[in-house]
């Protein structure tokens, strides 16, 4: 089976290889050696309630074919790309020949309830190929081959690491917006989540005189673009609609303020009005 390459927008966080290796465990399979090394065993970090992409960047140690990964630990759930389902393969190709590298992408979803480095374990099988078929400079997308061969299994220890966030629970990215005098125009403020349950997230602005505010669905407060809840370690974004015609062209300081279940954030717009 091979793992199409991932599309759709879907960012995966690629760790660089530095000079640390994990440490396998006795390869149970035919091959007398393990056909793979992980190349660095601490994964991207993550917060408590977090979720999305990260990945585990490999080495050939043979010609391996027809390889699948899958992961498990404590505490997170873990899911695959959807071309594999229940495992997860190379992004160009289930195959690696000696020397080269590739990685394996894993979605993972944190509880809120975890606040520590998780240990995990990386289960994994592979055919060994035949000398020959394939080599290190060529492009598996594309180059044909007969994946057969000692069929081999292996199992690696890695980490994922989990701490809370030290910083504030939320973070307003948009500091500044540019509105014209001639009409009303909607603008879009973004917000990053640091920590879970900021839940029924909700923004108000304090306009200065001459400056109308409007919401969506002429409500009272702007919610979120994606639900109701600000992710945490990921952007969202609310609109609020700016009549700034009755103003003078200058710069204003609008007081804002976010509310979630259980707390608040107070911040301030800079509204350049020209």
């Amino acid at each position: 089976m091979r793992l199409r390459r991932l599309g759709c927008g879907l960012a995966v966080s690629v760790v660089a290889a530095t000079a640390s290796v994990a440490v396998a465990l006795p390869a149970r399979g035919a091959p007398k050696d393990d056909g793979l090394t992980l190349v660095v065993p601490t994964l991207a970090p993550m917060l408590p309630g977090q979720q999305g992409w990260v990945s585990a960047m490999w080495r050939a140690n043979i010609d391996v074919c027809d390889v699948e990964v899958t992961i498990s630990g404590a505490g997170p759930k873990f899911s695959y790309p959807a071309s594999t389902s229940n495992y997860s393969s190379f992004y160009t190709s289930s195959a690696l020949a000696t020397g080269a590298m590739d990685y394996t992408a894993f979605k993972v979803a944190v509880p809120a309830s975890v606040t520590s480095p998780v240990k995990l374990t990386l289960d994994v099988v592979y055919h060994q190929l035949p000398p020959g078929q394939i080599k290190k400079e060529d492009d598996l997308a594309t180059k044909k081959f007969d994946c057969k061969g000692p069929k081999g299994d292996m199992q690696v220890s890695a980490t994922l690491p989990v701490a809370p966030s030290t910083g504030a629970a939320v973070v307003q990215k948009t500091d500044t917006v540019t509105v014209p005098r001639s009409k009303p125009t909607w603008v879009k403020l973004t917000f990053l989540g640091n920590k879970p349950n900021l839940d029924d997230f909700r923004v108000t602005l304090t306009p200065p005189k001459g400056l109308v505010v409007g919401y969506p669905g002429d409500g009272t407060s702007a919610g979120l673009d994606g639900g109701s809840t600000l992710p945490v370690g990921e952007d969202d974004f609310v609109a609020v609609r700016l009549d700034a015609t009755a103003m003078e062209p200058g710069s204003y300081k609008v007081p804002l303020k976010a509310t979630y279940t259980g707390g608040g954030f107070d911040g301030q717009l800079a509204v350049e009005v020209d």
